[in-house]
Parts: structure tokens; C-alpha cells; sequence
């Protein structure tokens, strides 16, 4: 039985941290108002067995942030643990992965460059003014507030029968037209708006 998906994972290496701190804290918004679980090995307590940790955080993962620099690409660890889970689940189960540039790297080789980075692998975050990075960080809440966003109710409260009052409103169900209605126009029924299909997204394969 496969682990439902419902968290973000940041992958990064340590050289990196302040990064990943900066990042944290554009999307501590959507862990207090929606109570995303947004998961980094910053998280993991003393004595805990951090691999197994590590592999369940990336089963659960609906969204991987990847904070993108020399040291992430040259990190053993993310390219053989990371990166392959990941990549397969946004192949087979629609995970979204996004990659932020933070310092020059050979990002264009990496596995990661066949998906669309939230920065372009020429304008990485160290080389912007602040406002530039805080702007990127923006991008990304908007993302994840996008995905996480909770989904309207489908179905419509059934009619309260004729004559009935309404248990909510307190206020009695319309009766229905009498057989011979006055002359004059009948009203059409208000059409029910269908929701706009989203747009494409960075991030996902395909």
C-alpha cells in the first residue's frame, strides 16, 4: 500500500543552510494557516535512525524543493537516496519537483534540467539583489499555496422537502409553481460555471 503524498520535502545540501532557512521561512505561512508539513533534515531529532527517517519523508512527499548548488550536485548522498525516489514519483504519481538555483552550477547536466527551474541556471540566487531572491522565494510560496490549496465541495446540500424548514436558515423551502403560472417569460435556470482546467506548472514531468 503506497503512503499518501501530502508534505514538501527540501533537499539541499548543508554548505546551503542559510538558503534553506530563507526558504522556510516565505513558507511558514502555509504551515500555520494550512498546516502543510514542509520537512528537511533540520527536523530530525538526536538518536533517530535519519536514513529510515529520510526514506519516509520522501514517500510522503507531494512537492520536492531541491536548493540546487555545486555541493548539492556533488553530494553522494542526494544523487543515489534523493533524486531517484523522487524522480519516479513525479513520473508515476505526479509529484512535483522544483529546483531553485542558488549558486553557480552545472545544473544543465544534472537529472534535474529536463524539468523547469523556479530561476534561470544563469541568474542563480547568489547573484541577485534581494529583492530579486525574495521574489523567487514568492514564486515558490505561490506554488505550494496553489497545490495546497483545500478543494471546494463538489456535491450541493440536498432541497429541503416542500413546506419544510431549513435545519441552517430556518427559512421554508420555495413551494412549487402552481399548474397554470402566470403568463410571461420562464426564468432559465442560473448556469453552473465550469472550473477553469489550471495551467501548466513548473515543476512537473511531462
Amino acid at each position: 500500500m503506497k503512503t499518501a503524498r501530502t508534505s514538501v520535502f527540501i533537499s539541499y545540501s548543508h554548505a546551503d543552510s542559510h538558503w534553506r532557512e530563507m526558504l522556510t521561512i516565505h513558507l511558514h505561512p502555509l504551515v500555520r494557516d494550512q498546516h502543510v508539513q514542509i520537512w528537511s533534515d533540520w527536523d530530525m531529532h538526536k538518536g533517530e535512525r535519519w536514513q529510515d527517517r529520510i526514506r519516509r519523508q520522501l514517500a510522503q512527499a507531494k512537492v520536492a524543493i531541491f536548493l540546487v548548488s555545486a555541493d548539492f550536485l556533488a553530494s553522494d548522498f542526494i544523487h543515489a537516496e534523493e533524486l531517484p525516489p523522487l524522480l519516479v514519483a513525479a513520473e508515476q504519481e505526479g509529484a512535483i519537483l522544483l529546483s531553485i538555483i542558488v549558486r553557480p552550477c552545472a545544473f544543465r547536466d544534472s537529472p534535474l534540467s529536463r524539468l523547469q527551474a523556479m530561476n534561470s541556471p544563469s541568474q542563480p540566487l547568489s547573484g541577485m539583489s534581494k529583492t530579486q531572491r525574495e521574489r523567487v522565494m514568492l514564486s515558490v510560496y505561490e506554488e505550494l499555496r496553489s497545490v495546497f490549496r483545500p478543494q471546494p465541495g463538489l456535491a450541493e446540500p440536498p432541497a429541503a422537502p416542500l413546506g419544510a424548514a431549513s435545519k441552517k436558515t430556518g427559512r421554508l423551502a420555495a413551494a412549487k409553481p402552481t399548474a397554470n403560472p402566470p403568463a410571461g417569460p420562464a426564468a432559465s435556470p442560473a448556469a453552473k460555471k465550469t472550473p477553469a482546467r489550471p495551467k501548466n506548472k513548473p515543476g512537473h514531468v511531462g
